[in-house]
C-alpha cells in the first residue's frame, strides 16, 4: 500500500510518496514546491489562478499515476490561526477532494519528535524543527517525550515581529526553559539543516551524508561567528543564501541550551506523520536495518546470525558489545548487493553507494561499514577511505572494522557467496589462529584463509592488545 504524504507550510508545499507501509520501503517520490500561501489568503475570492493550486493539482497527478492508496495533508503555522483558513480548506476539499488538517503547535511538535526518533534511535536532549511560521521545541529521553512548545520564531515571523537582536530571541527562549542545559540539541527544518549543510563545505568536512551529522558546541558557535564575519556573497551554497534569521535563532539555542553536541536530523513532520500511519508491527522495528534488508532484497531468516557472531566475538575486545553484533549483521545482509551491481563497474562501487545512500547511518556505521566491506573485498582498500576512517574512528571501531571485513572474506572463501550458517569454527591458541572445518579445503582456498587469519592475528595482537 502507498502513501502519500503532503505538507503544506509558510515556504513550501512538500510532497513524498513511499513504495509500501513498511518501515524499511524507500520513497519514490519527493518534492518540494515553493509557494506564498499567505498571498493567496489575502484575495476576497479564492478561485484565482495561483501557483499553489498548481502545485497542489500536481502533486495529485502524480499520487494518481503512482497510485497512492492513502494520502494525508498536513498544514502548520501558516493556515494556523489564519482567520481564512478553514474557508481556505473548504475550498481545497471542494475542488480537489483533498482534506487538509491544520495541525496545532502541540500536534506538530509532537509528530516532529515521532519523525526524529523514527530516523535516530536513541535521542537524548532538545529537538527544534524550525520553519517559516514557528520554532517547534520537544524534549525528549529515549523514546519518551517531555515538554513540547511551539513558539512564534520562524524565518518570516521573526522579520515581521521585528526581533533584529540574538538578545530579543534569546529571551523569549528564555523564559520557556530558563537556564536548563540538555545533552543533544538536535537540528530539523530546511533552514537550520542548511546552515549545517554550509558547515560541511565550510569546513571540509569529508562526508556529505547531513543525517547524524554532530557537531560540538564549540564548533557550531565558531562557524555560525565566522559566516556572520563573511561578506554575503560568501555565504552562498548552490546559489541559495543562508538564512540569517535562522542563525539568530541557532546562536539563542546555544547560548540557552548550552548542549554538548549538535546532531542533525533529516527526519521531521514528514517522517512523523509517516511514521503515525505505519501498522504497530512496523513502529518497533529498527528503521537501519529494515531499509537495509528492504535495498538487499535480503531473507533474515536464512542467516543464522547469532552462529556467525559466535565465531567471530571471541577475536573482538568488546564481544557484548550489541553495536558490533549489528554492524557485523549490516555488513553480511550488504555484502549480497555484489549481485546487484555489474561486474563492470569498479570495485568501490558498493561503497559509493553506502557512503552516499540515504538509509539513515550514523556517520560511525557508516564508516565502519565501508571498511569492513573494503577488506572483505578482494581489491586493495582505498587509500581516501583509510584516512578518512582513520580521522573518524578510533583505533579499536577500525581494527574492529578490519577483523569483520577478513572474518567475512573467510566465511565467503569456505561457504560460497550465500551467509546461511558456518561449516567452520576458529580456534584461537594465545595469538595463533587456527581454522578448523569440516571438509578438507583446497591449497588455493587454505593458503587465501591462512593469510587472513594472519592479518586478524596481526591487528589482535598490535591493536587490540590479546
Amino acid at each position: 500500500m502507498r502513501l502519500g504524504i503532503i505538507d503544506i507550510g509558510y515556504n513550501a508545499i512538500r510532497a513524498v510518496v513511499y513504495e509500501d507501509n513498511l518501515i524499511g520501503s524507500p520513497e519514490i517520490f519527493n518534492g518540494k514546491f515553493k509557494n506564498d500561501i499567505l498571498s493567496l489568503l489575502i484575495h476576497e475570492e479564492l478561485d484565482i489562478k495561483h501557483q499553489a493550486y498548481l502545485s497542489i493539482n500536481y502533486i495529485l497527478h502524480i499520487f494518481k499515476k503512482l497510485q497512492v492508496n492513502r494520502i494525508r495533508c498536513v498544514a502548520t503555522a501558516v493556515l494556523r490561526g489564519q482567520p481564512r483558513a478553514d474557508v481556505f480548506v473548504e475550498f481545497i476539499k471542494k475542488k480537489y477532494n483533498l482534506t487538509i488538517e491544520i495541525l496545532s503547535g502541540e500536534q506538530e511538535a509532537y509528530l516532529t519528535a515521532l519523525g526524529l526518533m523514527s530516523g535516530i534511535s536513541d535521542v537524548h536532549g532538545i529537538a527544534a524543527d524550525l520553519g517559516g511560521g514557528s520554532l517547534e521545541l520537544i524534549e525528549i529521553d529515549g523514546r519518551v517525550m517531555g515538554k513540547l512548545n511551539s513558539l512564534a520564531l520562524g524565518t518570516k515571523v521573526i522579520t515581521n515581529r521585528k526581533l533584529e537582536k540574538l538578545e530579543d530571541i534569546t529571551k523569549i527562549i528564555k523564559e520557556e526553559y530558563g537556564n536548563y542545559q540538555y545533552k543533544n540539541l538536535y537540528l530539523i527544518g530546511g533552514a537550520l539543516r542548511f546552515i549545517c549543510r554550509f558547515f560541511v563545505e565550510f569546513t571540509k568536512y569529508p562526508l556529505k551524508n547531513l543525517h547524524n551529522l554532530s557537531i560540538s558546541c564549540k564548533d557550531l558557535n565558531s562557524y555560525l561567528d565566522n559566516i556572520q564575519d563573511l561578506p554575503s556573497n560568501r555565504v552562498k551554497f548552490y546559489n541559495k543564501a543562508l538564512n540569517q534569521n535562522a542563525i539568530l535563532v541557532a546562536q539563542a539555542m546555544l547560548e540557552v541550551f548550552k548542549p554538548e553536541n549538535i546532531i542533525v536530523s533529516i527526519f521531521g513532520l514528514k517522517e512523523g506523520v509517516r511514521y503515525e500511519m505505519l501498522p504497530e508491527t512496523e513502529k518497533n522495528q529498527d528503521i537501519v536495518l529494515q531499509k537495509v534488508v528492504y535495498c538487499c532484497k535480503y531473507k533474515l531468516e536464512e542467516t543464522n546470525f547469532d552462529k556467525y557472531y559466535e565465531i567471530i566475538s571471541p577475536l573482538l575486545e568488546d564481544s557484548k558489545d550489541k553495536d558490533l553484533y549489528q554492524l557485523l549483521k549490516l555488513v553480511i545482509i550488504l555484502q549480497s548487493l555484489n549481485k546487484y551491481f555489474d561486474q563492470t563497474l569498479p570495485p568501490k562501487a558498493i561503497n559509493e553507494y553506502i557512503l552516499n545512500s540515504e538509509i539513515p547511518f550514523t556517520h560511525r556505521q557508516r564508516i565502519m561499514i565501508l571498511v569492513a566491506l573494503s577488506y572483505f573485498s578482494n581489491f586493495k582498500p582505498d587509500s581516501d577511505l583509510i584516512k578518512t576512517a582513520k580521522k573518524f574512528l578510533c583505533i579499536k571501531d577500525f581494527k574492529h572494522s578490519q577483523i569483520i571485513g577478513h572474518f567475512m572474506r573467510i566465511a565467503k572463501d569456505i561457504d560460497g557467496f550465500y551467509f546461511t550458517t558456518p561449516s567452520f569454527s576458529i580456534t584461537n591458541k594465545n595469538y595463533y589462529l587456527e581454522i578448523v572445518s569440516t571438509d578438507i579445503l583446497p591449497r588455493p582456498i587454505f593458503e587465501k584463509v591462512c593469510d587472513r587469519l594472519k592479518s586478524i592475528a596481526f591487528i589482535r595482537k598490535t591493536s587490540l592488545g590479546k
